[in-house]
């Protein structure tokens, strides 16, 4: 049985990729105008992801008045499905996994799922969108992934095993006592071997970049759900320009 090596993680150039932006005119909308983009949580009642998760939000239309909702909730990921009466937007009940993460994450994720089912209009503003109640002072504002880190993972023995995962991650590093803001990631489930590296792009939202923040790019790789590698760039990555970067296991 072969087994598994270092991995080398290349950022190409002109990896780094933004939409351009968008009027800053506020619109109410539905669903079906916001579908097929990640949308990633900047605030819930003006206070951050706590532990600086990365809480997510992504609309399939059925049709003009109704629809599915996913996303990864502050610890367990969530679906469920909403409606469109008029103009008032309704979020059926939220079905989720059932994953237990410490105190803090959990007060969030109750407190997330409470103001989402309270939800009934959408505002959009360029590549913002805010959930709201018209009967709540509460609001879920979320941010649109319109941006790209773009490279390439190689394994030094030259191939990745069937059966094997591979999680990429950018995150905010700025902070030396507290934890990473994880910003993007990518996920790849490799169910046939790769004799060749493996590329990938890393959807993120710039809105989530800070001037003079540092940020950096990991790759995790699992086989059959054992860890093989865990790697980070040692170099940090400055998102003003494309870098080449090494990363050991």
């Amino acid at each position: 049985m072969r087994t598994m090596g270092r991995f080398v993680l290349v950022l190409a150039a002109g990896s780094l990729l933004a939409a351009c932006s968008s009027s800053d005119k506020k619109l109410v909308v539905s669903p079906t105008e916001v579908e097929g983009k990640t949308w990633v949580l900047s605030s819930l009642d003006g206070k951050p992801p706590v532990d600086g998760k990365r809480i997510t939000l992504e609309f399939q239309s059925a049709s003009d008045k109704e629809g599915k909702v996913s996303g990864k909730g502050p610890c367990n990921g969530y679906f469920g499905s909403y409606t469109m009466q008029q103009d008032e937007l309704q979020f059926g009940r939220v079905g989720s996994t059932m994953m237990a993460c410490p105190e803090p994450v959990m007060k969030q994720e109750m407190a997330f799922f409470s103001a989402f089912q309270q939800v009934d209009t959408m505002v959009s503003k360029g590549d913002m969108l805010v959930l709201k109640s018209r009967h709540s002072k509460e609001e879920l504002k979320f941010v649109a992934e319109t941006a790209e880190v773009k490279g390439v993972v190689k394994s030094a023995s030259g191939y990745f095993p069937a059966d094997s995962d591979v999680r990429i991650q950018l995150t905010d590093i700025s902070k030396q006592d507290a934890r990473s803001n994880l910003i993007g990631e990518k996920k790849v489930k490799l169910k046939y071997e790769l004799d060749a590296p493996l590329n990938f792009q890393i959807p993120y939202s710039p809105s989530l970049i800070q001037p003079n923040h540092t940020y950096s790019v990991s790759v995790e790789v699992r086989h059959k759900g054992k860890l093989v590698s865990r790697s980070t760039s040692s170099n940090i990555v400055d998102l003003s320009r494309p870098l080449d970067m090494k990363a050991g296991q």
